[in-house]
């Protein structure tokens, strides 16, 4: 019967320890600067000390604001879109009416 090296094994231990010790504090850190991208991203929180819990109130309320917004501007490109087109349309037809030598094309540059 071989007698084991105790303190090998609890160096061992130790150092296991002192291992997860460095993982958990990097974790740490990660989601800590991450925190901190996340309020410096939100124009209210710019600059401004925040709990973790307000940040993520405000993220998802900005969140929120940003897409209103885009669906606003998304029916407005729409909107000109379709005015564009009638313009294009009704420059069509009039140039049709006009003498060649008197065409003006009608330039619509897309958005």
């Amino acid at each position: 019967y071989r007698q084991l090296n105790l303190p090998q094994v609890e160096s061992n231990q130790a150092d296991k320890r002192a291992h997860h010790n460095a993982l958990e504090r990097k974790r740490r850190d990660h989601i800590k600067d991450s925190f901190s991208s996340l309020r410096d991203s939100v124009p209210v929180l710019q600059g401004e000390k925040a709990s973790r819990a307000q940040i993520l109130d405000k993220a998802t309320d900005y969140i929120q604001y940003m897409r209103r917004k885009n669906h606003t501007h998304q029916q407005d490109i729409d909107d000109l879109k379709k005015q564009n087109a009638m313009l294009e349309q009704q420059g069509d037809s009039e140039s049709e009416t006009e003498e060649p030598a008197n065409r003006k094309k009608l330039r619509v540059e897309p958005i």
